[in-house]
């Protein structure tokens, strides 16, 4: 399966939409504190989507044998860490972690 992964449509499907949804993310940051609450509650969606995609090519991934899988996700984690992932804290609390905290944020909004 060495060499595969990458050469699977459903995989460059995914990295693409993942691709788009961080640039869509980057670009919003700058404008979400002026947001109204509706706006705020998009950007919280699409974080929400971005977290799931991101949870499902992780574990696409990890079910891989391919070098270039295993590379792609050790620089996730490795990026993950800017973010807080702890050395020895799975992806999945984490990503746990990370659903929490947009949950926080939106129930913020409805305070």
């Amino acid at each position: 399966m060495s060499g595969e992964f990458f050469d699977s449509d459903v995989v460059r499907e995914s990295v693409m939409e993942l691709d788009k949804l961080q640039k869509e993310l980057f670009e919003s940051v700058m404008t979400l504190p002026f947001a109204e609450d509706s706006g705020k509650r998009e950007q919280l969606d699409l974080m929400r989507s971005f977290l799931e995609k991101q949870k499902i090519f992780i574990f696409r991934l990890s079910l891989s044998d391919d070098p270039e899988a295993k590379e792609m996700k050790e620089r996730i984690l490795e990026s993950a860490s800017l973010f807080g992932l702890q050395k020895g804290q799975g992806i999945n609390e984490f990503f746990d972690l990370m659903q929490s905290q947009i949950d926080a944020l939106e129930k913020s909004l409805d305070d």
